[in-house]
């Protein structure tokens, strides 16, 4: 008797360790919405100032707070965030800056900002499993970054030092990690960044956000051009005909001198870090 129990406690111990393991945990434990709650947050805004040369980052204090219940434009119920800003110290009154909408849905959560709509967390909530969070937007024109990001949770349960807090329960979300080139090693070649994670703590909702896209390029500003053909003097282009045209009617290619030459960023970025909530 005793050879066959042991064999079935064992098997019993197993298949509750992988039930244990795959227990479902409810998207809006890590998005809790409730009309009252908050959370501030301090706010680095990164801009491209001076021709879009400069690099600066602006700080500010925001707070994200449920509004009100209402209902989304499908019908759906929803809750209205506002966020508000101030200073970055906290000395003065906070104004209004712009509101968000948040849809719970059974297995995901949905939130919609400047009219665009991301999912920004889905079931299962388990290690690296993979969505399209922007499958609602339309990614072309100036949204051409946003195409095709594959969001994926990692360190999930785990967890994460906010500042000098830390939320012992968190997951993180990668959104998009891509980088092209290096304009200071490189700078008369095209690069990007295009990076966004957020971690989410557990019964308390976004507690950071890093997001950061831009696009370098130098542009160069010709002059005196003109079309050389071997065994030929150079022949100034004339300003209203099409230099390449002219070079390739006469057999001979189209020469400039560089008179000015410019780089930019073209892009923005966005770190949250929560420092405190209710």
């Amino acid at each position: 008797m005793l050879i066959l129990v042991i064999p079935l406690f064992l098997s019993f111990s197993s298949c509750k360790r992988e039930a244990d393991a795959f227990l479902v945990v409810p998207v809006t434990d890590y998005y809790p919405l409730q009309p009252g709650r908050y959370i501030v947050y301090r706010l680095d805004s990164t801009v491209f100032t001076n021709f879009e040369t400069t690099k600066e980052v602006h700080s500010y204090q925001v707070k994200d707070i449920v509004d009100d219940q209402i209902t989304d434009n499908q019908g759906r119920p929803a809750f209205r965030v506002r966020r508000m800003i101030r200073d970055v110290d906290g000395t003065q009154p906070w104004r209004d800056l712009i509101t968000f909408l948040v849809t719970p849905l059974p297995n995901a959560v949905e939130y919609v900002e400047n009219n665009l709509r991301f999912i920004k967390l889905t079931s299962p909530v388990r290690e690296n499993y993979f969505w399209q969070g922007n499958s609602y937007i339309h990614a072309d024109g100036d949204l051409d970054y946003m195409k095709s990001w594959e969001y994926n949770y990692v360190n999930v349960g785990q967890p994460y030092l906010v500042g000098d807090k830390t939320v012992e329960n968190t997951v993180t979300v990668l959104q998009s990690d891509e980088k092209i080139g290096d304009p200071v090693l490189y700078p008369n070649n095209l690069a990007s960044v295009n990076y966004s994670v957020e971690v989410y703590g557990k019964d308390i909702g976004l507690i950071y956000k890093d997001f950061m896209y831009w696009l370098y390029q130098k542009n160069n500003t010709l002059g005196n051009c003109r079309v050389v053909v071997a065994g030929q003097p150079d022949t100034p282009c004339p300003y209203d005909e099409d230099c390449n045209v002219l070079a390739q009617n006469l057999g001979g290619y189209m020469k400039c001198d560089t008179i000015a030459s410019r780089y930019s960023y073209n892009g923005y970025g966005i770190k949250l870090k929560m420092l405190e909530h209710n």
